[in-house]
């Protein structure tokens, strides 16, 4: 391709990018305004409220992201005071995220791979998903490929200070954002200790100005936690939920779920996910002959993270490697580029574009599953409200009490203590209905009470079903007119 041409090209493709951002802002715009789960919930009536001073100096709970929180209050402000606008910091990164994807790609790999990541992504359940939760994650994968891009830069030799300044302060709101961002800056650093030739003087010259980047990073992150150190530190070292036998800390529950998570995602489910899991391995296998230090940057802080998280025992969510999502895609492009010139002999560069793109569209498909309500507690609420009768008594187990005590709603609702209050309310309420969610966690913390609510004893009266996995609202009822033992 001659340059007129090349540059003709890489015209109308900045033309495509704006046109599926813009696309993009729409997907994430539309439906923002279904219910504030669990998480959203809390930094709604946790967080939002503070002033500034209090929100950089209180750290008491991990659901706390301190950058995310000051940027939801902005916002919460700025439209009035409505719930769906702690949301809008999320859906901005999101759409940030698909441009800084381009641009990372740009320097990775062919401008058709690029372009039909952007494309997958964009149309991607999990990230519109996520870009319409008022979480940080979108904002941890905006700066993750930021400064993956810019750390690249400096290891292949762009010593410039301002570069290293500029990965120093992206890499700290990063970890600002939640703290499990600083594996990806620890994923950086053993990158660029397993690729420095250190013998060599022109090698550790080379690797002067990524070492200043790493440290710079430190010493801004450093600053933002100081006025909540304390705090962080007591948080990060409390075991989760000591003494209870839980299941969400281990490596095999965290494969079950993600493999889980992704198939609700994606057309085909399961059979879908296996076969790109092996497109992803040739991926990477791809980009490891390309160029071990993309390669590293890219994955290393993965798996640094999944160690980190396994020895430490502590919640294993999948959500915590969403930060590499654009990493993946791109990998997964290159493995189905690879694949179909291997067994493709007409136009396979024609014939993969058209299927990447087939993908997208069908990934397409599975977006109006991501405008679902994350969870319903409000809904729950007016339902038994609305069915319940003089003399009848509710009971909310565990975190369903406290999103309703924290929302106001039900002043007259039970929290539910052990199996013996369960029991003296049932003998002295006329009839008694019992809500709940995240049934794993109320099965470990009370496996009896959790029993104890089984048929015929408890009749099953309605489940809101919820987008967030396990997050659907379970409404029981005891009744002793129909009780058969």
């Amino acid at each position: 391709m001659d340059t007129r041409a090349a540059n003709s090209f890489e015209g109308k493709s900045r033309l495509l990018l704006v046109a599926i951002l813009v696309v993009a802002l729409g997907l994430r715009l539309y439906h923002l305004d279904t219910e504030l789960w669990l998480d959203e919930i809390f930094l709604r009536t946790q967080y939002v409220p503070l002033g500034f001073r209090q929100l950089i100096s209180t750290y008491d709970s991990q659901n706390h992201q301190p950058l995310y929180s000051l940027l939801a209050r902005v916002s919460f402000l700025a439209a009035g005071g409505v719930d769906w606008s702690l949301r809008i910091p999320a859906v901005l990164c999101g759409v940030a995220s698909l441009a800084a994807l381009w641009w990372f790609g740009r320097r990775v790999t062919s401008l058709h791979e690029t372009m039909l990541a952007v494309l997958v992504l964009a149309f991607s359940y999990h990230h519109v998903w996520f870009s319409q939760n008022a979480r940080g994650y979108t904002a941890i994968l905006l700066l993750t490929l930021l400064t993956t891009g810019v750390f690249l830069r400096l290891c292949e030799g762009d010593g410039r200070p301002r570069l290293a300044w500029t990965y120093g302060i992206l890499m700290a709101l990063a970890t600002y954002t939640h703290l499990t961002a600083a594996f990806v800056a620890v994923g950086h650093a053993l990158t660029l200790l397993l690729i420095t030739r250190w013998p060599a003087p022109d090698a550790r010259q080379r690797a002067k100005w990524p070492a200043i980047a790493i440290g710079l990073s430190a010493i801004i992150t450093i600053p933002l936690y100081a006025p909540m150190l304390p705090q962080v530190w007591r948080q990060v070292t409390v075991p989760t939920m000591e003494g209870v036998a839980i299941e969400w800390t281990g490596a095999g529950w965290m494969l079950r779920e993600g493999t889980r998570v992704l198939a609700q995602g994606v057309p085909g489910g399961l059979f879908t996910v296996a076969t790109a899991l092996v497109v992803l391995l040739v991926g990477i296998a791809s980009y490891w002959r390309q160029s071990r230090l993309t390669t590293l940057l890219m994955f290393m802080p993965v798996a640094i993270t999944f160690v980190a998280i396994v020895a430490a025992r502590h919640n294993l969510w999948p959500r915590f490697f969403f930060f590499a999502a654009g990493f993946f895609v791109l990998a997964a492009l290159r493995g189905g580029f690879v694949l179909v010139h291997w067994v493709v002999r007409w136009h396979p560069e024609r014939v993969a574009v058209a299927g990447a793109s087939a993908v997208a569209l069908l990934s397409l498909a599975t977006v109006p599953r991501a405008w679902q309500p994350k969870q319903q507690f409000r809904a729950a609420y007016e339902f038994i409200e609305a069915e319940r009768r003089p003399g009848d008594e509710v009971v909310a187990i565990d975190v369903a009490f406290f999103v309703y005590e924290l929302r106001g709603w039900g002043p007259g609702w039970r929290r539910l203590t052990d199996l013996a209050m369960l029991s003296e309310t049932e003998r002295s309420a006329g009839r008694t209905w019992v809500v709940y969610t995240l049934p794993s966690r109320v099965r470990a913390l009370t496996p009896e009470v959790f029993q104890h609510l089984e048929a015929p004893r408890y009749r099953v009266v309605r489940v809101y079903p919820a987008s967030v996995g396990g997050g659907e609202i379970h409404i029981l009822r005891h009744d002793p007119a129909s009780e058969h033992d």
